[in-house]
């Protein structure tokens, strides 16, 4: 029985209109009535305790009953165990015996979409968001970033998705990840680029300058006699971790040429020693 079409309305119909249809249609059909019918009477009644009570119709319109018992495969959202490259066992159990095993109904899965800084994936953080449920509550959840999040990422946090429907268990959540720009590093896999500029004096005759990492630490960096401008000069290991193996990629710095307006007499006769 569509509770929906018992009653006369649409799916998306207020609580309002569930309750002003309600009382037509069982005035209509009321058994004291002339041209009542008891049976319809009973169906407009089961209809509207269904709809009428917010658990009770989450449930229904989500699995076409308020009774997990009384469901089919069909009518719920499973989760699927792994064997191991050897398919789930309800696969398994279908093979041998060309029939699908019924499962346990559980809540809806959630999916999200989280915006986190190139520091927050290169150090992780805990981060609290607020998550809708299909009864139209919020919840807040902490979730736990790892170091090496990287954008279009989906995390999976198991058991902490919708849990409106009482008497199943809560579905997944899936955080889907995107990362805000940089005004300084960009980011390829788990290596890090900036540019540095440096005077060409400086280039042609060697320097050490500083430099400040995404992590905050300053290092010496080393440019050599002659270096060209776009050479790119890399610091193993200040990168992102690996959110797999942990390992850190590097830092990668491309070297930007500034050209001197005022130059001194001393400056004049380095460039052209340089140059003979």
């Amino acid at each position: 029985m569509d509770y929906y079409s018992t009653l006369g309305v649409g799916r998306n119909a207020s609580q309002a209109e569930i309750k002003k249809a309600y009382k037509k249609q069982s005035m209509q059909h009321h058994p004291d009535r002339t041209g009542g019918d008891d049976t319809k009477f009973k169906e407009i009644n089961e209809a509207y305790q269904t709809l009428n009570d917010p658990q009770k119709k989450q449930m229904y319109d989500q699995f076409g009953t308020t009774d997990p018992n009384q469901a089919g495969p069909q009518g719920f959202h499973f989760r699927s165990g792994d064997f191991s490259g050897m398919g789930g066992f309800d696969d398994i159990f279908e093979n041998f015996f060309g029939m699908r095993q019924q499962r346990r109904p559980v809540n809806r899965n959630i999916d999200i979409a989280l915006d986190i800084s190139l520091e927050d994936a290169l150090n992780g953080k805990q981060i609290a968001v607020e998550v809708q449920l299909g009864n139209g509550k919020t919840k807040v959840l902490d979730l736990n970033i790892p170091p090496g999040a990287d954008a279009g990422q989906k995390i999976r946090f198991g058991g902490m998705g919708d849990s409106s429907v009482a008497g199943i268990p809560p579905g997944d959540l899936f955080v889907h990840i995107r990362i805000r720009n940089h005004p300084r590093f960009t980011r390829n896999r788990d290596n890090i680029m900036c540019e540095l500029k440096v005077d060409v004096l400086d280039l042609i005759l060697g320097t050490t300058k500083g430099i400040t990492t995404l992590g905050g630490k300053t290092l010496q960096l080393i440019i050599p006699p002659g270096t060209q401008i776009d050479t790119v000069l890399s610091c193993k290991g200040e990168g992102i971790p690996n959110v797999r193996t942990k390992m850190r990629g590097d830092l990668h710095i491309k070297i930007k040429g500034i050209v001197p307006k005022n130059l001194t007499e001393e400056q004049k006769t380095k460039i052209k020693n340089a140059r003979n």
